[in-house]
Order: C-alpha cells, then structure tokens, then sequence
C-alpha cells in the first residue's frame, strides 16, 4: 500500500498532525502546519511558514511525478515508459524521441513524419546558427559556442517565448509544445555540429531531408568516412544504442536544472540553455569527461594502486564510480561494454587504466562495503571517445542524446497543468448536483401541464388563454438567463444560485395562494425568472470543471432536468392535480426548492473559474460554501498556539483568491452573440428543434382528451415515453459525441486530453459536433413529421406513445450536441453563452405553445406539425453552400481542406533562386489555370476572383502573397476544362493579373484560398494595387485582402474554397519563404483611400483562418 496517513507528535507543544501519504511520498508543505510554540526563544522557530524540511542536494526529496523513465538500484531496473533497455536496443533515434517526449511508441507512419520534421528543421535553423558560431576562436570552449548558437535560434524566433508574446503560449496549445521541442532538438543538433567542425577546422556539411536524425547529426559534425563521405554504419550504431541509455535518467542535474527554468513557463530553448550550462560542470553530467581526465592523469594501470590509496585517504576524487541512484552495479555497464566489444578500442592504453582500476576497487572492502562500483560515465568516455570525439566535447554530445529526455520533462511539466483539481468524483458529483438544481426549470414547466384543463375550469378562462401562461413562463425563462449569466460570470456560480432559488421559492408561494388569471400569468414569469437561471448555470458549471474530450458525456447529465422532467413533472402534476387540487403542485415546488437549496447552500462549491480558477483558489464570502467556511474556522482554532486542521484550508499553501468587479449584469452581451458567426445560426437551429419539441408535448393535453379522454393522471402518464426517450438519448448520444471527437483527434494528429484544456486551433469543432448533430436534428424533424401524418388519423395510444418516445430521442440528441458545440465555442463565459441560447430557444418555445392550438384548430395536425418539421429541416439542411466548385485539369473536385501532393516538381508554381535578398519568380506551365464551376452561382452576374497563399514568409515576416486576380468572370458553356455541364467561370474580355499556379517550398505545407466576389457593373479596379500586375515577389508580396475589398467597394465573398499543397520531394531550389522563420505579419502599405465599405459582412482571413472556414465554407 503506497497511501496512508503519517502520524506526528511535537514534543515541542504535545500537539498532533496527520499528513497523507501518497505514491509512498509526503507534501513538504504539509509541514507548514507545524509550527512552533508563539514564546519560543529561538528565532528559527518565528520563522514563517512553520517546519521547514531540509534536504541539501535533494537527497531524499522528489520534485515531480513522471512516468517517462523509473530507476530501481536494488534490482538495476531501468525503464522507460515501462519499456525495458532489452526492448528498445534496436530503436532509432526517432522511436525513443517519440515515447519519451509523446508518451508511446511510433508507428511507421508517425516515426516517419517526425524524422522529416526534424529534418526541415535542421535546414531552417542553420543559416543563423552558423554565423553565430563561426564568430569564434577554434580553441574557444564548446561551451560557450553551443550557448551562443541556442541563443542565436532563440533571438531569431522570439514569438517562442512567452514573456514576449502571450504568458499561456504553451498551456493553451498542446500544438506551440510539440512545435516548439521539434524546433529545440533540431536546433541543438545543428548547433552541435558546428560547434565540433569548427573546433577541428573541417568543413560544415548540410544536413539531408532524406537522411533520418542520428545520420544528419554524424554528417553536420563531420564524423564521416573520409573515401565514402557518410558516417561509419557502426559508430552510428554504437551512438545510437549509447543514446538509448543517455535519454533519461530522472531529476539528473542536467533535467533538475531545466525543469527549474521551466517553472517559469518559459520556452524550451531557454530551459536547455540551462541544461546545457549545467553539463558542463565537473560533476554530475560533466563526471564522463572527468573520468576520463583522470584516467590520462594516471597514465598507465601500474600507477592504479597508489591511486587507489589517494582516492581512500581522500586526497583524490575517483569519477565515474558509484552512483547516486544505484547502490549495486549500475544497470548501463554492460549494454556499454557490448557497445565497447564493437568498437576498436584495441589501441586505447586508457581502458586498461580503467579495467585495472575496477579490478583492484571490486576487491577492496572500501568499496564493496560502501556499494561502489563503476556507472555508465566510467566506461562511457570510451564510447565517445571511440566514435572521433575530443574529450571536451563529451559533455555536449552526451546532450545530444539526454536531450530526449529534458524535452519529455519540459513537456510533461509545461501539460501538467490540471484543467480542474475536483477528481473524477467530485466532478460527477458537482456536475450532478447543476443538473438537479436546472431541473427545477424544465420541472415547473411540465408538472404544469396536467392542470391545464383544471385551471382553465376554476378560472373560466379557454385553452388558448391557460397556454398564454406558458408562453409568459418560457419568455422569462429566455430574458432571465441574460441576466443571470452575465452576473454568473462576474460574481461566481454559488451567489447566482442563491438568487434563482430565492427568487424560485417566493414565486411559488405566491402561486399557490393566488386565484386570478392575471396574478397567474404575472407570477408564473417571476416563478420563471428564478429557475430559468439554473438551466444556464448548469452548463456553465459544466463548462468549469470538464474539458472537450469529455464533454459530451457530462453535458448529457447536465440535461437531467429536461430528461426527467418531461415523465416525472407530469405524473406528479396529474396525481397533485387529481387528487389534492392544482394549488398542491406551487407547494410539492416550494417544498422540493427548500429540500434541494439548503444542501446546496451547505456543500456545493465555487466553480468560476474566474473567481477560483481550476479549484485551486479558495473561495470567500458567497462564493464559499457553509461546509468549507465552518471547516476554515475550525482550522483556524489555535491550541496552545498550534495551527491544527486539514492542509488543504491553509492559506499558505494556495493562492490567494481574485478580486472581481460585478457590474450590474449586461443582457446586450448576451444578444451580441446572436448576431455573430458561428453562434447566431447556431443558437437559432438550437431553438427550433426546443420549439418543436414543446410544439408537440403542448399539444398532449389538449390532443390526448379529445382523442383518448385521459384524465389529468391520464395525460401525466402519457409523457413517460418523452422521459425514457431523453434518458436513453442523453445517455448514447453522450458517448457518441465523445467518441466523434476523439476519433477526429487523432485522426488529425492532436493528442487527447481529458484532464488539460485542449486549444481548438485550427481543429475543425464545429465538424466533429454537427457530424452527430445534423443526422438527429434530420431523424427529429422526420419524426415529427410522421406524427403530425399518424395524429391525424387517431392512431391507438400505443403508437402516439411510440413516436412521442422517438421525437424525444431524436430531439434531445440534437438540442444536447448544439449544447455542447455552444460551450466549446465559449467555454470562458459559458453562462452568457447558454444564456443567449436559453433567450431564443424559450422565446422560440414560447412562440410554439401559444400558436401550436389555434394552428391545430384551423389547419389540422398534418400540416401543422408538417410545418413545424419543415422549419427544422431549413436550417439542418440550408439549400446551398458558399463553396466554390473547382478543380484542376489534372485533379477531382476539390472539397474545402482537401491537401494536393506535390511530388517532385509536378506541380510547378513560382520557385525561386535564393540570393540573400533578391529573389526573382521562375513560372511553369505544370499545373493550369483552374476550372471553375457556375455550380450554385447566379449565371447572369459578373464575378471578381482572388487566390492568395496565407502561409508565406518573406524576410522574416508572415504574409499573403496573391496569386491570381481576376475580374470580368462570366458564364460559359466551354472552356479549357470538360465534363462540366452547369457551365464554367471564363474571361474573355479583361485580363487580370497574372496567374501563378500554387506550390509550396520543399517539405512545407501551404494553405491556398480562392475567394469569389460579385463584381458590379460601375467595378473601377483601384490604381493604388497597381503594384500586383508583375508577378515578382515585390509585387505579390503583403497583399492585404481585407484593404483591397474596401477600396474596390466589394461586397462579403458569394463563394470560396481553400485547400492544401504538400511538397514531400528533395529539390535544389526553395521559394521566397524557404529556410526563413516568421517574426511578424506584414502587409503592404498601399497609397490608397479607404472608402466605406458597402458591406460589413465580410471579415479578413489573411491573419485567421478560421474565420474563413466558418464564413466561406460552411
């Protein structure tokens, strides 16, 4: 058992404390509690803080948890990733990279991928490098070249690090990590080959796209056979196998030292520029270069004995003998003498000194009683000395390969910030407890219906009138959220909480001694406004505690109220109604509300994570529950001057917790999102499938008398298949959309997280949500369709039960998916999100229960719910996309995101001759003008075309450089392309500028738009762009779309499509943006005027591509 609990007594002041252990481990600052007497003489007892733990040299302290390598020295075990030495021996470079660094072994596919990374890298990185380097003496230290070579790739890239561009760089984008350690290993490697050519005054050669990374590293370094020109196969095999020793060795010197400089959340460059200075030294990762320093200090193996003799008395240090880890013999000795057996060391006088050293030491009781025997730094200067290196530059080549291992700490410490500190319990727990407290919602709303008919009886009012209070009820349960949220986000969950249930509570007694019409209509709407709140703040909470890979599968539990609502609220409702009067449903409420809200106000926690961030922060005031507040002040009791109680309520031990401002909440924050793009229509075909959803259960009471007379109990009952149908699609649905996005995940490559925030960056979210959201809003809207066709007939009761059943799985699976994608969207401030979606799906809902009857009565249940399935499907399914149809003479239709392959050079675009700083463009004819379809397109209009590439990099800066422009496009039945017959986009009577076809540089990756633009008849081209006709880099490059729209007076784009080219091919030459890192974005200043635009509807995508994605190609 490695948990339990440590039991401790001061003598001190007989005080006594309980400290957990965990993993067989104790929290050093669990010992802060302890604290000395308040009289104490001794001033190191007034020290704040209290115990203090000392421990020089970490002797016996862990500083982290890791699963990337684990030591055992009584059994010499080594393992990495629970793989052991013999298990990894014949593993490349690129294999033990990926399983430290990414946590598992690569595939071929995957190893593949990462060596041509590293590769592309390695040419990026060299020009800066090598000029850095070459500034010194040959006799200079490797030192301080390899530091001035990292910190030359570090100033050249300086949008790596955080102090300089955005504090949370690598917390927020899993993607900038693994970006950021390919950049650093390649960057060390080329640094390192520099640094060993120019100390021997050999001649640098460039590493090959095609050579994996060991082989690079040998040739860049120039230990290479001199007749064949390529690294010896079996020196390459010896370093490999070292390396796989070397990768990791737990918090050694070299990692502590990163890790140190990580805890900054600095970049990690700079966390192996610290490594790097920290291998330097004599001990420690230097202990190799030192052992064989000593061993040439010695000179031959007679001397061994007096030696010995020195290292015994103390007058001399023996490096590379014992270890700090290992107490019997170190487990790499004898993989590293197999690797000492391939390589000729025949001639090295200096490996006898060491053999005679262990042959003497291993019969000494000095060093067997102590558990002395040789480590891996003793006999591995062999090996590096044996492959061609200076024992100088040891240190540096064995960083070359713990590198692996200081990336994989980096990592793992940089991701190991938890997305919320409440574990897998107490988030079901919480979670839970939100969807029971926005039940009360959906609840008052169905346990309503039932008394229908009753109330419009004692109140003599008609069944169009007694719906009117459910209209009242669903337009505050819309308006109340916009409040709600924007004062959730401010001032914390829990105050936003006791306000709905207060304002619930109040409303409900009122209800329940009222009896008039229009008191009925007032205080259902303030019985609506408090716990119309808690359907928002549900989701809100939801979005607090749970990341994307799992929040299909939580937010189906936050939809418990609208699961149990729609069976429990009506049997309740018809059995008060029948039996004790309808007065008895407002007091079961009231009574129900205070049953829920007293533990609540007791247990529940802060979530905001504004106010508490991921849990860690302490709460105070409203935000702190009555459990946690009586458990501080407990801990906060003194005895005799002790601090006594539970470490996790010590104020030293947390962050302090933020002050917030709260304004009075904003409802136009709330219905600004509802005129943005996603949310707008997203929100908008959310609330029509709620709509149709309460079309249809309005209609229940009212439809199920008259066909099947039920009573009140009767029509309460007959919504138990609405109840099963949402529990059986909340609990599927969850685990499909989950499913959906894990699958895309790594379909694209992205790690999967359930504990860490995921960024979305460019991961297409809104598809891996709507993949499962359109087919059930479709199955929905059929569903209801079918039931309008069956109620018309007076089908039996099993069947109307049936497709109520069916309408509810369809309906709850749809609305559940647009949920999530609405928080994913906004999970910062999701209360104001799902506020602004409560605010049209009950606005919507409202709409529906007060026309559903009157439209029954005037056009039947067949056209009426026909209707209504015809609203869903216009917005499931929109009648065109705004997606240019195009291709290639030589390639398919091309679908937005499709990537073109560009082997060899095939696919020819403007390459260039790389002159320092003159670039001049060379044009092919490999790859035509496009084809471009009149598909979805108004055939008597005039269009106007723009192709740009987004990705390009010109002096350092990130640009656009355009294409093609091309006005006067018009509608024609031929062209240079065949087999089209809605006709194709043609210029016959202006020429534009030039056409350059798309081609990205050697092992790049480019993403090419097209954007097309009605062009009015009065179209004047603006002299100031002038500049574009030429097709040179000078006259292409900055192009600024969104300032060429303006002053052409063009509207938003009628249609656009984008794609990929991939270039996986060995070339001589490299376009305009080869070899270069982008430091800024740039664009063209250009002379011109801005006019008002005609349209504010179009929205640039030089800079974000993501907006083009959500507006152009939907």
């Amino acid at each position: 058992m490695s948990s339990g609990t440590l039991y401790i007594r001061d003598s001190r002041t007989n005080a006594e404390y309980e400290i957990p252990i965990r993993r067989n481990a104790v929290s050093a600052v669990n010992f802060k509690r302890i604290k000395a007497p308040a009289a104490a003489a001794d001033r190191a007892d007034q020290v704040a803080g209290g115990l203090r733990v000392h421990d020089p040299g970490l002797q016996n302290t862990t500083v982290v948890e890791t699963g990337i390598s684990f030591s055992d020295h009584e059994k010499g075990l080594l393992l990495f990733r629970g793989y052991t030495l013999e298990q990894l021996w014949d593993s490349d470079f690129e294999d033990m990279l990926h399983l430290l660094v990414w946590g598992s072994y690569p595939t071929a596919l995957q190893k593949k991928e990462l060596s041509r990374k590293l590769a592309e890298e390695m040419a990026t990185r060299l020009r800066v490098q090598a000029n850095k380097v070459n500034h010194y003496r040959r006799t200079t230290s490797p030192l301080p070249l390899i530091l001035a070579g990292l910190s030359a790739c570090l100033a050249h890239v300086p949008e790596s690090i955080p102090a300089s561009t955005k504090p949370d760089l690598y917390q927020s984008s899993s993607k900038e990590v693994d970006r950021a350690i390919i950049r650093t290993v390649a960057a060390y490697s080329v640094v390192f080959g520099l640094v060993n050519c120019h100390r021997r005054g050999i001649p640098f050669a460039q590493p090959s796209r095609d050579n994996p990374y060991l082989e690079n590293l040998f040739q860049m370094a120039g230990l290479v056979d001199q007749t064949t020109g390529c690294p010896d196969p079996t020196k390459l095999s010896c370093f490999r196998r070292f390396a796989m020793l070397n990768a990791d060795h737990g918090m050694a010197l070299s990692v502590f030292s990163a890790m140190v400089t990580a805890s900054s959340l600095t970049d990690p460059i700079s966390c192996l520029i610290t490594a790097t200075g920290a291998a330097f030294g004599p001990l420690h990762f230097g202990a190799t270069e030192s052992a064989n320093l000593a061993l040439r200090e010695i000179g031959t193996p007679e001397k061994v004995p007096n030696f010995i003799e020195e290292v015994k008395q103390g007058k001399r240090r023996l490096f590379g003998y014992g270890h700090r880890s290992y107490k019997g013999v170190d487990p790499r000795v004898a993989p590293i003498r197999s690797i000492l057996k391939d390589l000729d060391t025949s001639s090295n006088s200096l490996l006898k000194v060491a053999e005679r050293i262990e042959q003497v030491a291993s019969a000494d009781d000095y060093f067997r009683n102590r558990g002395l025997y040789p480590n891996a730094d003793f006999y591995g200067n062999f090996v590096f000395t044996g492959i061609g290196f200076e024992p100088d530059m040891i240190p540096a080549a064995m960083m070359a390969q713990r590198i692996m291992g200081v990336m994989a700490h980096w990592r793992e410490y940089i991701s190991s910030q938890r997305y919320s500190v409440f574990t897998n319990g107490q988030k079901r727990l919480i979670i839970l407890a939100a969807a029971l407290a926005s039940s009360f919602s959906p609840f008052s709303a169905n346990i309503y219906y039932p008394s229908l008919n009753s109330i419009a009886a004692d109140l003599h009012v008609s069944s169009s009138q007694i719906n009117l209070t459910i209209t009242t009820y669903m337009i505050c349960q819309g308006l109340a959220p916009s409040f709600m949220g924007s004062f959730a986000d401010q001032a914390g969950r829990r105050p936003a909480y006791v306000l709905c249930f207060a304002i619930y509570i109040i409303g409900n007694i009122a209800l329940a001694l009222q009896h008039n019409y229009i008191a009925l209509l007032i205080l259902r709407a303030v019985q609506s406004c408090g716990s119309s709140g808690t359907v928002a703040l549900a989701s809100a909470v939801a979005a607090d505690v749970i990341t994307s890979a799992e929040r299909g599968m939580y937010m189906g539990i936050t939809s418990l109220g609208n699961i149990l609502a729609p069976s429990l609220g009506p049997i309740l409702g018809g059995f008060l109604s029948q039996y004790l009067g309808w007065q008895a449903i407002f007091w079961f409420l009231v009574l129900a509300a205070i049953t829920f809200f007293i533990p609540l106000v007791i247990f529940f926690p802060e979530t905001c994570r504004a106010i508490v961030g991921d849990g860690s922060i302490p709460a105070t005031g409203w935000n702190q529950s009555v459990w946690n507040r009586w458990h501080k002040q407990h801990a906060t009791a003194t005895t005799n001057g002790v601090v006594e109680g539970s470490p996790d309520t010590c104020r030293d031990a947390h962050p302090q917790p933020q002050k917030t401002n709260i304004t009075f909440p904003n409802p136009l924050s709330t219905l600004r999102l509802l005129f943005q793009l996603p949310t707008g229509p997203l929100v908008l075909a959310n609330g029509m499938v709620f709509a149709s959803y309460y079309s249809v259960t309005a209609g229940i009471p009212s439809q199920f008398k008259a066909i099947y007379g039920l009573s009140d109990l009767g029509i309460g009952l007959s919504f138990i298949p609405a109840g099963l149908g949402s529990l059986l699609s909340a609990t599927f649905n969850g685990l499909i959309v989950d499913w959906n996005y894990i699958r895309l995940r790594r379909k694209t490559g992205d790690p999967v997280s359930k504990d860490q925030k995921q960024d979305h960056g460019a991961f297409p979210i809104e598809k891996a949500r709507l993949q499962v959201g359109i087919p059930m809003t479709v199955a929905a809207a059929l569903s209801v369709a079918w039931y309008g066709a069956l109620i018309e007939a007076k089908p039996t009761l099993s069947v109307s039960l049936a497709l109520v059943f069916l309408i509810s799985f369809c309906i709850t699976a749809a609305y559940n998916v647009m949920n999530v994608l609405i928080v994913d969207l906004y999970y910062t401030t999701p209360a104001t999100a799902m506020a602004a979606n409560n605010l049209v799906r009950c606005f919507l809902g409202a709409a529906a229960t007060a026309v559903i009857h009157p439209m029954i009565l005037k056009w039947g249940n067949r056209t009426t719910y026909w209707a209504v399935a015809g609203a869903m499907l216009s917005w499931a399914l929109p009648p065109g996309t705004p997606t240019l149809q195009m291709r290639y003479p030589s390639t398919p239709w091309i679908s937005p995101g499709d990537t073109i392959k560009q082997p060899g050079t095939s696919i020819a675009i403007p390459l260039t001759d790389v002159d320092d700083d003159l670039c001049e463009w060379k044009r092919t004819d490999a790859l035509p003008i496009p084809c471009i379809s009149t598909l979805n397109l108004n055939a008597a209009r005039t269009y106007l075309l723009l192709f740009v590439d987004i990705d390009v990099v010109l002096e350092s800066c990130s640009t656009t450089v355009l294409h093609w422009y091309q006005p006067h496009m018009t509608a024609s039945a031929t062209s240079h392309c065949n087999g089209n017959e809605n006709g194709w986009l043609v210029n016959r009577t202006s020429p534009g500028a030039e056409y350059i076809a798309p081609q990205s540089p050697p092992y790049t990756r480019h993403r090419y738009v097209y954007l097309l633009y009605e062009q009015d008849p009065d179209y004047v081209f603006p002299e100031c762009f002038g500049h574009i006709f030429p097709p040179t880099r000078e006259g292409r490059g900055g192009f600024d779309i969104k300032q060429f729209v303006e002053v052409a007076g063009l509207r938003a784009p009628v249609a656009g499509n984008f794609f990929y080219v991939d270039n996986d091919a060995t070339t001589t030459t490299t376009t305009a943006s080869g070899g270069l890192v982008p430091t800024t974005t740039w664009f063209r200043s250009a002379p011109c005027r801005t006019e008002e635009p005609k349209s504010t509807g179009f929205i640039p995508m030089e800079a974000n591509y993501g907006v083009y994605q959500q507006q152009v190609v939907i």
